[in-house]
């Protein structure tokens, strides 16, 4: 006979069967019945463990067995399939005819083939112990089992527990209508089950929106399509200062403030009718502070695909909205800034960058706003390129923190913008650079000074020559390179001959024509690499490094022949003549200052010979002997 449920059963041998009656099976058959009842009403009320324990003490009275116990599947600390005691009548550890629940507290299916092969196909188990395999009887034997019915609980097909009804010390044997009873009290068991394990599953789930809601301090509330409030959470002291208590049951306009509530029931229909998310803002004066909050509101639906609730998020961003203003804030203050804020990764990608940053490509090359990615060095003169990577790869590197670097913008005319960098590497947490940030000034009227200040320092005010500073520094590099080279240095004074009569005769500014004039010519007749310097007065001193005699005395016939052609001062042609003398290291001095005195004596020796002429302190000493004196 196949019991109630769809469960099969595995009972002992005619021979163990009892003959009843039909009145002693009719009477039997009333009281399962009762009890049934009994035990669908308990269940039907709650499935707590107190109704639990009552339906097991009710099961071992109606079926005279020494023990009733409930066990459910539970996995093992190895997640091995286990069944564990949930409750029994006697209870454990109570006195009573069955004493000890210790042996059957967990049962371990692996360890009993034939209780977990009958349970789990879905057929009761009823076995006297003298027919049971050996581990199932060492089991049962420890309880002084004699008979022992074992129920499954079946849930969609899947065991998940057993009915476990026992008899000591005597056989018991079971009718049909018994175990047709007990089966369907073992499904209304295994429905309780489960609707007890769904109502914990909700509340876990309930206790962690709680909980998320609690952390977030937002306000979530579900409304229905009519706008009553079905629930609502929240831990914020912000939203329960203005809201009332007991909202479950009311609608929006009732228990919510009133621009909430409008707020709310605005975005609804549009949340209707797109079935997307919407969001909406609202004010709310709390203690006598205006509170920003928003809003997003979302379809909840239901198992058959119809809406049929809504469910708004609400978050207070006051303080977000004050953080955003004191940000906006502060890049406004940037932006009246001459200086340009600019962010770059760590290879020098322009990130972001404030509105002078524009404003100095303006300047430079009108080109406005910058456009794409494009590292910083892109707006960079090709010649400064170099010094701006060096320094960014120093940065990156954690070479340095800060780093200061001069560079021209690239320009569509020739008066270029000259930029000072400030640079910063920024740091992640651990210590990695991710990025630089920078200040940069414009500093083209600052480098144009600072430019002009070196020029009046280190040149001559009326030639734009370099003074004797700029000449004996350039002089001293020369005769250093030299001895590294085993190169040769020559050295020439220059005089203007008559130059004292122009001055009397025609005016100082004539004389200063004259040497502006003399200058220019010496300097065309000269190297890129040579330097030609205003000692003083008349007198113009020239130095040629790295070179050679023959060389030296080719450029030397070259400066005195700068002169001829003639000056056109205000009408009056005049034709200059110049006397020069060269000396030259380590030939005819061995220090910059023994150099600067024999071609002296050298250009001395030239005036002495008539004027207009070259001499090299060489020709001289091999000569005479002797140089002459100076007269």
């Amino acid at each position: 006979m196949t019991p109630t449920g769809g469960m099969l059963q595995s009972l002992p041998g005619e021979s163990g069967r009892i003959t009843f009656g039909a009145a002693e099976e009719l009477d039997l058959y009333r009281g399962y019945l009762e009890t049934l009842g009994m035990v669908a009403g308990l269940l039907l009320e709650e499935s707590s463990q107190q109704n639990l324990a009552e339906v097991m003490r009710r099961l071992m009275e109606s079926t005279g067995v020494s023990c009733s116990s409930l066990f459910v599947n539970e996995p093992d600390e190895n997640g091995s399939a286990c069944a564990k005691l949930h409750c029994a009548w006697p209870p454990v550890g109570e006195a009573g005819d069955f004493p000890d629940h210790r042996s059957i507290r967990k049962i371990a299916y692996r360890d009993y083939p034939l209780l977990s092969d009958t349970l789990h196909v879905g057929m009761v188990l009823s076995k006297h112990i003298s027919e049971l395999p050996e581990a199932e009887a060492a089991l049962f034997a420890w309880q002084h089992i004699h008979t022992a019915l074992c129920i499954p609980l079946l849930i969609d097909g899947e065991l998940e527990g057993f009915i476990g009804l026992f008899s000591q010390n005597r056989p018991h044997s079971w009718q049909p209508v018994e175990i047709g009873v007990l089966c369907t009290i073992a499904n209304s068991l295994a429905l309780a089950l489960a609707r007890k394990r769904v109502e914990q599953s909700l509340e876990a789930s309930a206790a962690r929106l709680r909980a998320l809601v609690g952390v977030t301090e937002d306000l979530v509330i579900e409304y229905d399509l009519s706008g009553v409030i079905l629930n609502i959470w929240t831990d914020s002291q912000a939203f329960c200062a203005g809201l009332h208590a007991g909202l479950a049951g009311t609608s929006l306009t009732q228990s919510l403030p009133g621009d909430m509530a409008q707020a709310m029931l605005w975005a609804t229909p549009r949340v209707l009718a797109g079935g997307q998310r919407e969001t909406f803002e609202f004010t709310l004066d709390i203690d006598r502070e205006d509170r920003f909050f928003i809003g997003r509101l979302q379809m909840l639906p239901s198992p058959s695909g119809q809406s049929r609730s809504i469910v708004a998020l609400i978050r207070d961003a006051t303080e977000l909205m004050q953080q955003e203003a004191r940000r906006q804030s502060m890049l406004e203050t940037l932006n009246l800034l001459e200086e340009a804020i600019v962010e770059l990764s760590p290879d020098g990608l322009l990130l972001n960058y404030s509105a002078a940053w524009s404003k100095l490509l303006d300047a430079s090359s009108e080109k406005g706003e910058p456009g794409g990615e494009k590292r910083l060095a892109d707006y960079v003169e090709p010649d400064d390129r170099a010094a701006l990577d060096a320094v960014i790869r120093q940065l990156t590197a954690g070479v340095t923190h800060s780093a200061v670097v001069r560079f021209r913008l690239l320009a569509a005319h020739d008066n270029p913008v000259w930029v000072e960098a400030r640079l910063l590497g920024h740091r992640s947490h651990l210590g990695q650079v991710t990025g630089l940030r920078g200040v940069l000034r414009d500093i083209t009227s600052s480098h144009l000074q600072e430019k002009r200040i070196a020029q009046l320092a280190l040149h001559d005010a009326l030639t734009q020559l370099p003074n004797r500073v700029l000449f004996e520094e350039r002089l001293h590099q020369a005769v250093a390179r030299s001895q590294r080279n085993k190169t040769k240095v020559a050295l020439g004074f220059i005089d203007l001959d008559h130059f004292k009569q122009i001055n009397d005769t025609l005016g100082h500014k004539a004389g200063d024509t004259v040497l502006v004039t003399l200058s220019r010519r010496l300097q065309s007749a000269l190297r890129e690499t040579d330097t030609l310097s205003r000692w003083g007065g008349d007198e113009f001193v020239v130095l040629l490094p790295d070179t050679s005699e023959r060389d030296s005395r080719r450029i030397g016939e070259r400066l005195r022949d700068a002169t001829g052609e003639s000056i056109d001062l205000g009408g009056t042609e005049t034709r200059l003549t110049l006397s020069i003398g060269f000396a030259v290291y380590p030939d005819d001095a061995d220090s910059p200052e023994a150099l600067m005195s024999v071609a002296d004596q050298a250009m001395f020796h030239a005036k002495g010979a008539g004027r207009n002429n070259v001499r090299f302190f060489q020709d001289i000493r091999d000569k005479n002997g002797d140089p002459p004196k100076e007269t």
